[in-house]
């Protein structure tokens, strides 16, 4: 029976499999880091004023204003967790996305 890795080993295995996470997450999202930034600020605003109504109603007139196409943003929005305009301000903050 082999020994337990020690603490720094199973440290760099820990930061590793995070930076995996992070990148894996990343690289299915179609919008950049600013990107997001703002569109997340643009709903969030709206949520406020507005509250929500349980669908992308906000996020989608974000994206149609940048001229991106919407289904490949809806399926990373879905990965994330942000299935309505206010779960896509609780649940896809670029610090949590981009690490």
């Amino acid at each position: 029976m082999g020994t337990p890795p020690d603490k720094a080993r199973r440290k760099e295995l820990r930061d590793q499999y995070k930076r995996a996470e992070v990148e894996a997450r990343v690289a299915g999202l179609p919008l950049s880091r600013e990107q997001l930034t703002a569109l997340v600020a643009f709903v969030d605003a709206l949520v406020v004023e507005e509250g929500c109504d349980h669908t992308w109603r906000h996020t989608e007139r974000w994206v149609s204003a940048q001229g991106l196409a919407w289904d490949p943003i809806e399926d990373a929005l879905c990965e994330l967790g942000g299935y309505c305009d206010c779960e896509v301000v609780m649940n896809c903050d670029p610090e949590d996305v981009f690490g």
